[in-house]
């Protein structure tokens, strides 16, 4: 099996270093394209007004190929699939992310849309997060729990082959992780803010902030959204595709049935 992993909080990230290690524990082929430095918040963003560099950097990490890319996470993965890797990759991870990607943040998510970026070439992806905000995160053990759910995932049955999960995993110990849940996004929960100050030179600014929305969190029991199933401790696990039409809108076929040039 060919792996392909990247990430958006740069190629340092030690969440990159978790993700990489628990590909080797499937003994699979690990190639790592990700981004030189952090590019978090990047959503599907695309460079398309200049040239992206790449660099191959040293093999410090057994004989994995690891490439270093100028543009965002899903110019890694693109990078990959069309001029970098041959064959493609058979299935594509991002993350570990610092952080959790729950409710809306899937769509301003680096991470996330790299493994959407994988799904849109056909191959199988797996976003995976730790919904832990604060500077204090212990990585170690991390790449052995996100083994165990990539075996479970490529052992399931899928609707379609080119499948995409979100994984998100909770901020505790790992002996006080209660399981898994099979979960979906979250549709009430959006935090993000801006604050406002002062520059010295009188100009006011904005500093955008993500909000943790805790008391709206709280209000919600619903076992099934992913950001309940992070609280109580659970692994959330959200199958996604990216197909947004939405030709069940009321009304809307009679109206345009009168449109006329």
């Amino acid at each position: 099996m060919r792996i392909l992993i990247t990430n958006d909080d740069g190629m340092n990230a030690p969440g990159l270093v978790a993700l990489e290690s628990a590909a080797a524990r499937l003994g699979a082929d690990v190639y790592v394209v990700a981004p030189e430095r952090e590019q978090s918040a990047q959503s599907h963003a695309i460079t398309i007004r200049q040239p992206v560099f790449t660099h191959r950097l040293p093999l410090t990490h057994g004989e994995t190929l690891r490439i270093a890319v100028s543009g965002t996470p899903c110019d890694c993965v693109r990078l990959a699939m069309i001029k970098l890797l041959d064959p493609k990759p058979d299935l594509v991870l991002s993350g570990i992310n610092h952080g959790g990607n729950l409710g809306w943040n899937v769509f301003h998510s680096g991470t996330v849309s790299a493994a959407a970026e994988g799904h849109a070439f056909g191959v199988p992806s797996i976003a995976f997060s730790l919904a832990n905000w604060t500077r204090d995160v212990e990585w170690g053990g991390l790449d052995q729990l996100a083994a165990k759910i990539i075996r479970q995932l490529l052992g399931a049955k899928h609707s379609r082959p080119d499948w995409l999960y979100n994984v998100n995993i909770p901020p505790v110990a790992f002996d006080q992780i209660k399981g898994v849940r099979l979960t979906r996004q979250n549709p009430m929960v959006k935090g993000d803010n801006f604050l406002e100050r002062e520059a010295p030179d009188g100009r006011n600014y904005y500093w955008p902030v993500w909000d943790d929305v805790t008391a709206a969190r709280e209000q919600q029991t619903d076992p099934e959204l992913d950001t309940v199933a992070i609280r109580e401790g659970y692994i959330s696990i959200t199958p996604m595709r990216y197909e947004v039409s939405n030709l069940d809108e009321p009304g809307l076929e009679q109206a345009l049935s009168n449109f006329k040039m």
